[in-house]
């Protein structure tokens, strides 16, 4: 099955069961007024909406190369990443903010019994998807399946702490601390939305990096010419030029290649066909592209050669 095909399942399984989720916390945010079921109930709903659109996206990779996109629609992956991510960010502060005013005007006596419900199946839930997704994201290396399965962690953990601060309310409220019990809420919360915001804003950065045009880390790059070198003997002649960068997430690797009236076009087909087996082994997405230049001057050799080669790959391809 192709790759993409099983990112879509098993994203579409997730999908479901944070619709479910977003359903069970939006009926329990009205039978409660505690701060934690809200911030929960509230980073389902985001959940639910990025999930539609990160099928979306897992279906535009599909698609080839066009004029408009010459590296493929690989680039939109980290920026519906770094958009879930800064809406978690988001939630989280005003979580926050909801949760001072709460100290500070008072907050309201907690309903154990509701509560515990809540947070009991929501972290049965929450578990199961999580096993769930890891699973999936190790077995297909896939970026939108790994941020999925990061949400599951964070939610899994998030239901953990809730059910603690629940348990922590009522012990409280059992020893005759009630007034101190109805603040555990609201303060617990702060932290919380502290601690959900750690692992989106790491990938928020990560995610910027990916979007951003940078050169590969030298140790990446030196492999890829040795590769490249031994792929072909042209590719190792002082008649080839390498340029690698990171765009988007795709590796681009620009050859530039001195040409004269000795170099055939089978030739540059094959080194070309070569160079791309190679990126193809280290990378799944990448772009390569070439350059011919003259040694002659006044020659058309370069621009015949290149017609010629862009015509036999695209034929090819």
């Amino acid at each position: 099955m192709n790759s993409y095909l099983n990112e879509r399942r098993h994203l579409k399984i997730s999908l479901a069961a944070v619709l479910l989720l977003m359903i069970w916390g939006l009926v329990f945010n009205e039978l409660t007024d505690s701060n934690i079921v809200e911030l929960d109930a509230g980073s389902y709903v985001i959940s639910g909406i990025i999930g539609l659109i990160t099928i979306y996206v897992s279906r535009l990779q599909e698609r080839p190369e066009s004029d408009t996109h010459p590296l493929g629609y690989s680039g939109f992956v980290p920026i519906l990443n770094l958009i879930r991510n800064l809406m978690i960010i988001l939630i989280a502060i005003k979580a926050v903010g909801e949760s001072i005013g709460s100290i500070i005007t008072g907050p309201p006596a907690p309903e154990h019994g509701t509560l515990f419900l809540y947070a009991g199946v929501t972290l049965l839930i929450n578990t199961s998807c999580y096993t769930y997704m890891q699973r999936a994201s190790s077995q297909f290396n896939s970026s939108l399946l790994k941020t999925d399965a990061l949400e599951w962690k964070i939610d899994t953990i998030s239901n953990v702490s809730i059910l603690g601060t629940f348990g922590l309310s009522f012990g409280l409220e059992h020893y005759g601390y009630t007034l101190l019990s109805h603040y555990v809420d609201p303060v617990i919360c702060i932290f919380f939305s502290i601690y959900m915001c750690i692992g989106p804003g790491k990938l928020f950065v990560e995610n910027m990096q990916q979007i951003s045009v940078s050169s590969v880390d030298k140790k990446t790059q030196d492999l890829l010419i040795r590769k490249l070198e031994k792929a072909h003997p042209l590719l190792s002649s002082n008649l080839t030029h390498f340029t690698i960068v990171n765009i988007a997430g795709v590796l681009w690797v620009n050859l530039e290649i001195e040409t004269d009236d000795t170099l055939k076009t089978p030739e540059l087909v094959h080194a070309a066909e070569c160079c791309q087996k190679v990126l193809d082994e280290l990378s799944p997405k990448n772009k390569l592209s070439y350059q011919l230049f003259d040694r002659v001057p006044n020659d058309s050799t370069p621009e015949v050669l290149w017609e010629k080669l862009k015509n036999k790959l695209w034929k090819q391809s």
